[in-house]
């Protein structure tokens, strides 16, 4: 048996045997759209809750290395960069909910026809406001309540990146948080794809850690970086909040989940659609395309595809 499973399991396993260990994204957002609404929400308070320790994590590291952050900026942020991901590991690996995969797979199911059109905004809606009251639990009780951010080099970081994160450009906002969602989905992504537990733990760290470290942006843990400022005195508003970082942020990842889930649906388990399954050199999809013998994948012959290689 393979190690990781192929693009095409990861995306729908509709040409899979049923035998084959399959991630399915497909039928996993059709899933996610018929699980109770308070099971998905307690399910995002939690995936909002795990995120956000790395979150913090990295304003300890920055804060904490006093001229070393102004000296050499880009190996303090390499530092905190790398351990970021210990909050999206954790929450993938015991089945939580964070808004910025659904971001991705829900479209995928709703293309597919699995789920309505009115399930997909439900669910996002849901999974939002409960990774938001996750991580402002967190915020509260885990930070401010807790007196860890009693140092003042943290209470002035923490103030610091609260306004710079609410005083960008719409439009560099919205395109960071398109690189920021596009690396999350493909850490998703890979995750999904490995078979045991440590080679998940590598393919989810490396792209998440390299979203942090380029410096885009995630709504959720934006959501934990702006409001612990604001409750350290930084002066910004929930008004200059929402408009300045959390929309556009949000509208960044919606469209990076959909550069990576869309493309990949339409690569390996495409609906159909009658003008492009006309154009010249299309030919009608097969209902059956590999065999899995000995781990390996085996081409198998079918009356609507006569080139293919004869199984051994």
């Amino acid at each position: 048996m393979s190690d990781t499973l192929t693009p095409a399991e990861v995306t729908s396993c509709k040409n899979t045997p049923a035998s084959a260990l399959t991630a399915d994204f497909v039928k996993l957002g059709a899933t996610k759209a018929a699980q109770p609404y308070y099971v998905s929400f307690f399910k995002a308070w939690m995936a909002g809750w795990m995120l956000v320790f790395g979150a913090m994590l990295v304003q300890i590291v920055q804060a904490g290395s006093g001229t070393l952050r102004t000296d050499y900026p880009a190996l303090i942020s390499l530092v905190s960069a790398f351990f970021f991901p210990i909050g999206l590991i954790m929450l993938v690996l015991t089945g939580q909910e964070l808004v910025t995969a659904h971001l991705m797979f829900m479209p995928m199911a709703l293309v597919r026809r699995r789920i309505k059109i009115w399930e997909l905004p439900l669910n996002w809606l849901i999974v939002f406001f409960g990774n938001l009251a996750g991580v402002l639990c967190y915020v509260a009780f885990m930070a401010h309540f807790s007196d860890l951010y009693g140092a003042e080099p943290l209470i002035k970081y923490s103030q610091g990146v609260s306004v710079s994160k609410t005083t960008e450009t719409w439009g560099a906002c919205v395109l960071r948080g398109i690189g920021c969602n596009f690396l999350v989905c493909t850490a998703v992504w890979l995750g999904a794809g490995a078979r045991e537990t440590s080679s998940k733990i590598m393919a989810l760290h490396l792209p998440a850690f390299l979203f942090v470290f380029l410096g885009f942006e995630h709504v959720v843990v934006n959501m934990y970086y702006i409001p612990i400022g604001m409750v350290n005195g930084s002066g910004v508003t929930a008004a200059q909040y929402i408009g300045k970082s959390m929309i556009p942020s949000l509208i960044g990842n919606i469209i990076g989940g959909g550069l990576l889930g869309l493309p990949m649906l339409m690569f390996y388990d495409a609906p159909e659609l009658p003008l492009f399954n006309k154009l010249p050199g299309r030919r009608a999809p097969t209902a059956s395309v590999v065999e899995r013998t000995s781990g390996e994948i085996t081409p198998v012959r079918t009356s609507s595809d006569e080139k293919l290689p004869k199984s051994p």
